[in-house]
């Protein structure tokens, strides 16, 4: 029965759902525009797939786990999401050119902004201790608050730009979804003995919710692998703003999410600087220059970078539950990395002058 309640549910709920979504979908005319950039040849399908991922969400907490629909976590987190939901709904609608205004880049920003405050104050984040090594420092709220709002923004961001082949976003999001739940599964619960109520109801509540977002996002990348259907920005950024506050609630800390997300980030922070500094650009200004248009560049198919994309994360995901609760091991790691990955760019791009991304016009 637990097994049913706990997987097999919230599996065929995921399930019917995005069907039902698809099926809404083509009934409304919500269709995207298949162009001649990145996207393959082929007939328009059903777009905004996020509305229904968060919705589904919501629909997967009050069917199997209702005990925790009341539960402050899941109530702020489905909340303060929603400006990002709603901002993202309207872009799309213009998108698709089902209404005229668009909404201006400032106007996203703040919606982000709004979500990591709002989350911070009004969902009670304390002052958070950091730990390097042997020395703690307490972080008092409003400095917290304000690295919290940061992190959030890059998180969204950096998934949301790493969403330029199908299903990537949505596949990579489920792996660190699933790396939140086993985290708290075998690390947290394996290495600490003692807990308050307190704290053991928040573990277990952001347990569940990791669970239930890993089969969701797993859901979404199969929908949109063909694609079947398009998750679009809705359900990224969701899926961003949710990694970024289960990863705190959860004890997932710093160190955690940022080597998990580490290849996302590094590409985000590369793409950022060399629009600011090479192209002399706004950042949020979009390009082809990110990793999977530089592999596309060199010849790679979409699906061995989706297939490189995964594999890479699920060894991060396997290394961090080896590093067990050793915070300066996964600094080590996260710094190997940085070296790595900004080497060989800089290396095959710069030195060697490789094509940096695809020349296509917007």
């Amino acid at each position: 029965m637990n097994f049913f309640v706990h997987y097999l549910a919230p599996l065929c709920i995921s399930i019917v759902i995005a069907i039902l979504g698809l099926w809404i979908g083509r009934k409304l005319g919500l269709m995207d525009k298949p162009g001649n950039d990145l996207k393959n040849t082929r007939k328009p399908v059903p777009t905004m797939q996020g509305i229904f991922v968060y919705l589904g969400f919501m629909a997967i907490v009050g069917i199997c786990f209702p005990s925790i629909f009341h539960n402050a976590i899941f109530r702020w987190l489905f909340i303060w999401s929603l400006p990002i939901v709603v901002v993202e709904f309207i872009e799309e609608l213009n998108y698709i050119g089902k209404i005229k205004y668009k909404v201006p880049p400032v106007l996203r920003l703040l919606a982000h902004i709004a979500a990591g405050f709002l989350a911070i104050y009004i969902g009670h984040f304390g002052a958070q201790e950091l730990i390097i090594w042997t020395w703690k420092w307490l972080i008092p709220q409003w400095i917290f608050a304000i690295f919290f709002v940061l992190r959030s923004i890059l998180c969204i961001n950096a998934i949301n730009r790493f969403d330029g082949i199908y299903a990537q976003a949505s596949g990579v999001s489920s792996v660190w979804f699933l790396t939140i739940f086993l985290l708290i599964q075998f690390v947290v619960f394996g290495h600490y003995t003692v807990f308050t109520p307190e704290n053991l109801q928040i573990l277990l509540t952001v347990k569940y919710l990791s669970r239930i977002l890993f089969v969701i996002s797993l859901v979404s990348s199969f929908v949109e692998f063909k694609p079947l259907g398009l998750v679009r920005d809705i359900g990224i950024m969701f899926y961003g703003f949710a990694l970024a506050y289960l990863s705190v609630v959860g004890w997932a800390k710093i160190g955690t999410l940022i080597v998990a997300l580490s290849l996302v980030i590094f590409d985000a922070i590369r793409v950022w600087l060399r629009r600011i500094f090479r192209a002399k650009k706004s950042p949020l200004n979009g390009d082809y220059t990110h990793l999977h248009h530089r592999l596309m560049g060199l010849g790679w198919k979409r699906k061995e970078i989706r297939v490189f994309v995964r594999l890479r994360s699920l060894f991060m995901m396997i290394l961090i539950l080896l590093q067990w609760t050793a915070r300066i091991n996964k600094l080590i790691i996260f710094l190997m990395m940085a070296l790595v990955f900004f080497g060989i760019n800089y290396y095959l791009f710069v030195v060697k002058k490789l094509p940096c991304g695809l020349q296509i016009k917007k």
